[in-house]
């Protein structure tokens, strides 16, 4: 499973681990409007792009997708989208 951060033309593609899940949604790391966090395994992937306020509801836009389904959409906020990523890799290789 890799993490990919890109953020302002900066890209970076890391294996995913839950601790650098947690630093990347620590409530005390800049997040810049535009930056795309996105963790994948094979057709799986969840994606949050950072559009709002800092700290609100509407912080971060998620998608995601299994195959062809797709899993989760719309806005949410920091801790939402941590909770989302945390269950995606809590469900690695499924």
């Amino acid at each position: 499973m890799i993490l990919r951060v890109c953020d302002n033309g900066r890209e970076q593609v890391v294996p995913a681990a839950p601790e650098l899940v947690e630093s990347v949604f620590a409530p005390d790391t800049e997040i810049a409007d535009g930056t795309e966090i996105t963790p994948a395994e094979g057709d799986r992937w969840v994606a949050a792009l950072a559009v709002g306020a800092r700290g609100g509801p509407g912080e971060f836009l998620l998608s995601g997708a299994a195959g062809e389904t797709a899993t989760v959409s719309g806005q949410a906020g920091r801790s939402e989208a941590l909770r989302r990523f945390r269950e995606f890799l809590s469900r690695g290789g499924e």
